[in-house]
């Protein structure tokens, strides 16, 4: 749809399937360049959560209307995320400091903090990469373990009937911040 509103529009990925398509960073810079664009906002998901294209853009010299690439980079890693939250004193569910490795460590924040808890990918996101666990601790582990390879999980308690509160910043630079408070208007969970 959001094409349809554009004055212009160009096709990438010839012959790709569209997600392939839509991410094919290399030609969006080259057809960027190639019409003299300025800048960039690369819609909502896919691209916008995509620190390379956010360097590729600046690399480029044309502006990411979006977070700078490191914040993506870091905002990725649920577990560096976690950690700015606790910096900043956003209060957090209790969780593991870091990656476990092992059974034995959700096992052990189990015994300390309760059951249910919750594995969640390190770099998971949009509600994959996490399984709620009671007590095969093991099997959701080794599963894991061959989900996502190279073992970074971390732990959390699971909130049972959790509300969503979800907050959006939207900002010029450093001249104007505003706030939309995304779970009133999508009316929560």
């Amino acid at each position: 749809m959001h094409r349809l509103k554009a004055d212009e529009g160009y096709l990438v990925g010839k012959g790709l399937p569209p997600v392939a398509a839509y991410l094919t960073i290399d030609q969006i810079i080259d057809t960027a360049l190639q019409h003299k664009v300025d800048a960039i906002h690369p819609g909502y998901g896919f691209l916008s959560e995509r620190s390379d294209f956010a360097r590729a853009c600046n690399h480029a010299g044309i502006t990411f209307i979006g977070p700078s690439a490191d914040v993506m980079a870091r905002m990725g890693d649920k577990v560096a995320a976690r950690q700015a939250a606790i910096e900043a004193g956003v209060q957090v569910v209790p969780g593991t400091p870091g990656p476990i490795t092992s059974a034995e460590e959700a096992i052990e924040f189990a015994k300390q903090y309760g059951t249910p808890i919750i594995l969640k990918a390190a770099y998971g996101g949009g509600g994959r990469g996490m399984r709620r666990v009671g007590e095969s601790f093991r099997r959701a582990f080794s599963e894991a373990q061959a989900a996502f390879g190279d073992g970074s999980l971390f732990v959390e308690k699971f909130v049972e009937r959790p509300r969503h509160i979800e907050v959006q910043l939207l900002g010029m630079l450093k001249k104007s911040l505003v706030s939309i408070h995304c779970s009133s208007s999508q009316g929560g969970f």
